[in-house]
């Protein structure tokens, strides 16, 4: 295994998931990407951001420091836009030939989990390798 993608949000199953990636990565000598999903909503005179500039901040210190914690060498932080995030984890994993996502089974997008189904869900019924879902 060369290639391990984490997506990353900020959340406590979120962590875990990246803790875990990290471990795995460690074990098997692969780069790992954590992938952080900057969604957006388009209305129908403007697009908005379900993060701010500063929670984005708050997402990416958050994951540097969980790198920075374990010394991993090969960690790639990588910010993405999208309207869809599970789409764009799992376009990502193609495109960079990813050969296990592991991603938290709930993050922090409580509305759209209600109302469209959850991220996690769908990267499972979507992705083109094994993905590790971790609670």
């Amino acid at each position: 295994m060369n290639h391990i993608l984490c997506p990353y949000d900020g959340s406590d199953p979120a962590s875990r998931a990246l803790e875990l990636a990290i471990e795995l990565a460690t074990a098997v000598g692969a780069r790992l990407t954590i992938l952080v999903v900057r969604e957006f909503i388009v209305g129908r005179h403007e697009v908005a951001e379900v993060w701010s500039e500063p929670e984005m901040n708050v997402v990416l210190d958050h994951a540097k420091g969980i790198v920075a914690k374990t010394n991993y060498p090969n960690a790639t932080i990588v910010e993405a836009r999208s309207r869809d995030a599970s789409v764009t984890i799992v376009g990502y994993a193609e495109q960079h030939k990813a050969e296990l996502i592991v991603l938290g089974a709930s993050g922090k997008n409580t509305v759209k989990r209600f109302l469209l189904g959850s991220v996690s869900n769908d990267v499972v019924r979507k992705a083109h390798c094994p993905v590790t879902i971790v609670h």
